[in-house]
């Protein structure tokens, strides 16, 4: 699965990076990269990812066949500035969709990271043989990245009203999208 790791990329700067799966050894860098990682930003979060006992309980139970994590690292100094990750449930009936999550460091936002992240993330789901990837994004909150997602042929499929609710008490729409994936890359 990880033969083709890791992969150098670049940033928009000229900034080297380096895509890589998680491993072990990265749980402190983990846990800096979701320490940088804006209150505002970690709330609708399935899991509070900047709590250390969270990310040690993650690094422990790594488990490739059911989450896929994929890092970007910067090569100068071995930091974390991006995470993807994808999610497979173990029912065979569900073992062609995938459930996509993907976070990047707010100081490297704009330089293409994510993009690179989601584009190789899309190649590995396709070599697992993953039919079907889905993001979920919060409207008013991942409006960027949803944007980035449909430029990828994302396409709205739900919206479930009023099913987030932020820390002031405010419900918000979970915007689910879908992509198809073929066996090679004559969709794109």
């Amino acid at each position: 699965m990880f033969e083709d790791y890791p992969k150098e990329i670049m940033t928009k700067d000229g900034t080297p990076i380096l895509l890589r799966p998680l491993v072990p050894e990265d749980e402190q860098c983990l846990a800096d990269f979701f320490s940088r990682i804006p209150e505002n930003e970690r709330w609708f979060l399935r899991e509070d990812l900047a709590d250390p006992a969270v990310i040690s309980q993650w690094i422990q139970n790594l488990d490739y066949n059911r989450i896929v994590p994929i890092v970007a690292v910067r090569q100068e100094d071995g930091a974390i500035i991006g995470n993807v990750r994808l999610h497979r449930r173990p029912a065979d009936c569900l073992r062609h969709i995938a459930h996509l999550r993907i976070m990047v460091d707010p100081e490297y936002r704009q330089q293409r990271i994510g993009t690179w992240m989601l584009l190789d993330t899309i190649k590995l789901a396709m070599n697992m043989g993953i039919e079907t990837l889905v993001a979920e994004f919060v409207e008013g909150v991942e409006d960027a990245a949803r944007n980035a997602a449909h430029k990828l042929d994302f396409f709205q499929q739900a919206v479930l009203k009023d099913y987030v609710k932020d820390r002031q008490g405010k419900y918000r729409d979970l915007i689910i999208m879908t992509k198809t994936l073929q066996r090679d890359w004559s969709d794109f």
